[in-house]
């Protein structure tokens, strides 16, 4: 058992190392129980995003997981969307949530906007996007396995998790969509101040 160094609250995460498996997994706990999260980044032309979902939701119906996507230009890396479904399942276990749908609270939480529409516009996939964060959610590796498969298979993603990283530009585009100034920068890096943007929202209930 360890906690990711970069989560600014008391959350239980464990890297599962899978050395046969190309999707980075990790496991949660909480009231919510244990589930399993993997997240990928990966390119592909979106032109029809309802479409483009609707493989998501199919997926998720084969094999009982939830899925969704994400414009990974908005996305600090993958703890960024482990830190999201971690508070989302907790906001559903506590009847607390923003959505009825798990998929759409988690939107919200990456976003940090109890807003859904708002959420959306800030981290969702949309008409022309190219780099893709993929987050799938369930109670096996086996399930997210062969959701992320499927969903990569079927709508000709090519994996590249390289989307996923912090470069220069990125940083300079999270603070625009999360607010953070100049100053926050030179005390925490970037990564830590998008994921306490994410917890703070619990206290806008």
């Amino acid at each position: 058992m360890r906690l990711n160094a970069f989560l600014p609250i008391n959350i239980w995460v464990k890297y599962l190392k899978e050395p046969s498996v190309v999707f980075g997994m990790f496991e949660l706990k909480g009231a919510f129980g244990k589930r399993v999260v993997g997240v990928v980044g990966g390119r592909a032309s979106v032109s029809d995003v309802d479409e483009f979902l609707g493989k998501f939701a199919k997926a998720d119906r084969e094999n009982r997981t939830t899925s969704q996507a994400f414009d990974a230009s908005n996305i600090a890396g993958k703890e960024h969307l482990v830190h999201a479904a971690y508070h989302a399942l907790t906001a559903h276990a506590a009847k607390r949530n923003f959505a009825s749908s798990l998929s759409i609270e988690i939107v919200c939480w990456a976003a940090a906007e109890r807003q859904i529409a708002r959420a959306f516009e800030k981290v969702g996939v949309r008409k022309g996007s190219k780099g893709l964060a993929i987050l799938a959610l369930g109670d096996s590796r086996a399930r997210l396995r062969r959701t992320l498969v499927s969903i990569c298979r079927e709508l000709g993603i090519e994996r590249d998790d390289g989307v996923l990283e912090l470069t220069r530009e990125k940083i300079s585009k999270l603070c625009k969509v999360f607010s953070i100034s100049k100053d926050e920068l030179k005390i925490a890096p970037i990564q830590k101040l998008v994921l306490e943007r994410v917890a703070l929202l619990a206290l806008e209930r």
